[in-house]
């Protein structure tokens, strides 16, 4: 090594000297100044070692959990909403493709091609705009996350 390593290799060399390359240990073994340091780190961490672990006198669990929002009831109106129009709505496409699954294929011929090709645009144009408003609405989101977590 050329220069003196940085405080975190001299705290990794403190922590675990084995798992420290051959030359960061062969300058803190060389190099005075370097192994008062790494000594001085060593030091530190016997002595967090020896500390007592903290011991409460209250249940944290159960504190947090009474502090957790309880969950929604099995059975509610919301999913009951939705499970009636995922049945409605499948009844109302399966029914039809049921019953006319012969005439399904011959239903768009005598439709233009310029027609469809201009429905897909439409629909390809609509479906990339909410794209791109999901997309902003996610950004803003995630700086709102982020400033949050520098407070």
């Amino acid at each position: 090594m050329n220069s003196h390593p940085t405080g975190f290799e001299i705290q990794q060399y403190g922590l675990d000297p084995a798992a420290c390359s051959r030359a960061l240990t062969d300058h803190i073994d060389s190099c005075a100044a370097c192994r008062a340091e790494a000594e001085a780190y060593q030091l530190v961490i016997s002595g967090i070692k020896q500390e007592p672990k903290a011991v409460f006198d209250f249940d944290l669990p159960a504190l947090v959990m009474q502090q957790l929002p309880q969950p929604a009831p099995r059975f509610s109106a919301d999913r009951f909403i939705a499970g009636f129009l995922v049945i409605f709505i499948s009844c109302f496409t399966g029914i039809p493709v049921i019953l006319f699954h012969r005439y399904i294929l011959n239903m768009f011929t005598g439709i233009p091609p310029f027609f469809i090709y201009s429905m897909i645009a439409c629909a390809s144009v609509i479906v990339g705009f909410k794209t791109l408003d999901m997309y902003r609405k996610y950004k803003a989101q995630m700086r709102l996350i982020n400033f949050n977590q520098i407070i």
